[in-house]
């Protein structure tokens, strides 16, 4: 396959993401915002429906009290009882479907339900117990419940019709939605790799040009100055490239099992003579005879950036720790160091491309590259990366890989 047809095919494949995404989130708000339109309404309607009720249930209740005749236009029964808890009075005039024995009946079930008022069997009910008196009064709502039930299925069916047609709004529009975030992406990345191939060839040319002014001129500090740089830009180049390589891969990478806990081993005994000539205190903590399923090489280069950022940015005589272990299907690596000063605010940008946590210091060199090819690097590996302060004094990076 040509490179052309490899842009296009990520090109393509970055779109639909990006379409994917954007329409699941979309949706996700549109379906949280009916959904709580359609709550809203029904227990608007429902609690509508309960305070109707209750005011005639207690209408009723207090004619029963004052003797007076009960005039409701709804269909009702009362219960009185004695003081020794006997049914007194039964009246069923105004519900004429149901017998006496009935009545009490349903009064029974509800009773025993515990609860002194609410809903039974389609009745409103409250049970009135007042000096030694129990008063029973039970209002026919089957059909205002019903009511409310059907205005809920109404309101459902309504909104399952509007996100389907938001759906479909969706579905045409986010290709021109998301069309400027994958033309700015494509770019970013043309760009990348465009810079880092084009700038391959002077680097070379400078770097060669200044070992040979170095053989007339073995000390010259000015040359030695420009071979430093030359090799600044020369990792930067190697840095771009990797993050284009890692673009175009898609997190499709092929994946071998290989010993994590000695490839560990191997990275952090690099460093401790870097943390001998430095005056850093320098720690690590590895599990043994751990497996990951991916590409070796990255994941080395994942240790090696973590490591290369905890000694670059680290105060002065500062503590620095590795530990790496395993958690249910993941490989955990935490790196920690002390830092002077941070704003916490900013441990989110930190992965972020070309992003420096102290890009004011000439003192450190560097792109900003780094953490973002670290967090590519997980991403390859079905994981994730994070940092946060522990205090004000310590910053603390936790990766996690996907065992297989």
């Amino acid at each position: 396959m040509s490179k052309n047809n490899k842009a296009s095919n990520y090109n393509e494949k970055m779109l639909t993401r990006l379409r994917i995404q954007f329409i699941v989130l979309s949706m996700a708000v549109v379906i949280i915002m009916q959904g709580f339109i359609v709550y809203t309404s029904v227990r608007n309607t429902y609690n509508k429906m309960v305070a109707k009720s209750d005011h005639l249930v207690s209408s009723i209740y207090i004619n029963i009290l004052d003797k007076k005749p009960i005039k409701a236009d709804a269909r009702f029964f009362y219960i009185t009882f004695d003081k020794n808890n006997r049914p007194r009075t039964i009246n069923v005039d105004n519900i004429s479907d149901i017998s006496e024995y009935e009545a009490l009946k349903i009064y029974h079930e509800a009773y025993e339900t515990g609860v002194l008022d609410g809903f039974y069997n389609g009745y409103r009910y409250c049970i009135y117990e007042k000096e030694k008196r129990t008063i029973a009064v039970f209002v026919l709502r089957s059909n205002m419940i019903d009511d409310v039930k059907k205005t809920a299925v109404s309101l459902i069916e309504s909104s399952c019709v509007g996100i389907a047609v938001m759906l479909l709004i969706l579905i045409f529009t986010s290709k021109l939605i998301v069309m400027p975030i994958a033309k700015a992406h494509r770019k970013q990345k043309e760009f990348i790799t465009s810079a880092s191939h084009e700038l391959k060839t002077p680097i070379t040319v400078i770097r060669a040009d200044a070992d040979i002014l170095q053989m007339d001129n073995p000390d010259n500090e000015w040359i030695e100055d420009i071979k430093k740089q030359a090799e600044n830009l020369t990792a930067m180049t190697n840095s771009l490239v990797s993050l284009a390589r890692m673009d175009e891969r898609n997190g499709h990478i092929k994946r071998i099992a290989f010993p994590v806990s000695d490839l560990a081993e191997e990275a952090v005994h690099s460093y401790n003579a870097l943390a001998l000539d430095s005056g850093k205190h320098f720690t690590y903590d590895i599990t043994p005879d751990l497996t990951c399923c991916g590409d070796a090489s990255s994941v080395w280069q994942l240790f090696t950036i973590l490591l290369d950022n905890a000694f670059k940015y680290s105060s002065v005589k500062g503590n620095i720790d590795f530990k790496l272990s395993s958690s249910g299907n993941y490989i955990v690596l935490i790196v920690s160091n002390d830092v002077d000063n941070i704003d916490k605010n900013l441990t989110d940008r930190m992965f972020d491309r070309f992003y420096r946590a102290d890009s004011t210091s000439a003192k450190i060199t560097g792109y900003g590259l780094g953490l973002s090819i670290a967090k590519a690097i997980v991403s390859e590996h079905k994981g994730s990366i994070k940092a946060k302060m522990d205090g004000p004094h310590r910053i603390i990076i936790n990766a996690q890989l996907h065992i297989k």
